[in-house]
């Protein structure tokens, strides 16, 4: 049997059309419902019922039924006056045992601290999920980074130092086959981050890091390294973001990249990888 494309990757109707042809048993109903909930990772506002209806192609009365029945189970909240629906509180719980579960994030906590402070920026863990990263722990110095990724922030991962870092330790087919199938579902994304990945990818063996030079905007510099660390499937990555105004790329090279590289080490080291 072929394996279903993740729900998050189900854009509208006729995406979830396609997975119920090469899986009879994908739950439609349960995969709508989701899409509904998925519709906030990108677009974080209250929705109307007819913007999630237009959004994902689906009749008006069937995302006025489960909305209703995401309210009463705490995955969305309502606005009479609005006549909106808001993210839930149930959305977050959902999060939580994954957060709590994820290795050494305590014993890692001060350390990473500690690095967000000496550089004036933000240490993040992540995992992938499909094209992109997830973030599951930020620590960030109290002026740093503009944009600080919060716990469940979502990156793309050809435009991230920590997804480049993951890339790097891909076979050459896989690496080959996730970057044809990023260049062809996100263009834009993958048109602005070409030059970026290329250097990650040749020097990363060298240099023990990946780096991103500020072609995700924001003016944002980083370094990423994947480490051995597993949380069931997925490789646990580690990224070090930096204000471009305050630092130079050649501090990613010199000193900001080797010592993301020793806290991994360290972190590898802990649970006996090297």
């Amino acid at each position: 049997m072929r394996q279903a494309r993740p729900v998050h990757q189900l854009k509208d109707q006729d995406d979830l059309r396609k997975v119920r042809e090469d899986d009879p048993n994908f739950s439609g109903t349960l995969a709508k419902g989701l899409m509904i909930l998925q519709s906030f990772v990108t677009d974080p506002r209250a929705h109307a019922n007819s913007e999630f209806a237009q959004r994902l192609g689906l009749p008006r009365p069937t995302v006025s039924r489960l909305c209703r029945s995401l309210q009463a189970l705490g995955f969305l909240d309502h606005d009479d006056r609005l006549d909106r629906y808001f993210i839930g509180p149930a959305a977050v719980t959902l999060g939580y045992p994954y957060v709590i579960n994820t290795p050494l994030l305590p014993q890692l906590r001060s350390a990473m601290q500690q690095l967000a402070d000496r550089f004036e920026g933000a240490v993040s863990v992540g995992v992938t999920m499909e094209l992109d990263v997830v973030y599951v722990e930020t620590c960030a110095h109290e002026h740093g980074t503009l944009k600080r990724p919060g716990v469940g922030a979502v990156r793309g991962i050809v435009e991230t130092a920590m997804g480049r870092a993951w890339l790097a330790q891909l076979t050459a087919t896989e690496r080959n086959q996730f970057l044809a199938r990023a260049r062809k579902e996100r263009p834009d994304e993958y048109e602005r981050s070409t030059e970026g990945l290329k250097d990650s990818l040749a020097n990363y063996a060298k240099r023990g890091f990946s780096i991103n030079m500020g072609d995700a905007g924001l003016g944002v510099l980083a370094v990423g390294v994947a480490s051995s660390i597993r949380y069931g499937p997925r490789k646990l990555l580690f990224n070090c973001a930096v204000p471009g105004y305050r630092s130079k790329p050649n501090d990613l090279v010199k000193t900001i990249g080797p010592a993301l590289v020793q806290l991994v080490n360290l972190a590898d080291r802990q649970v006996g990888l090297r």
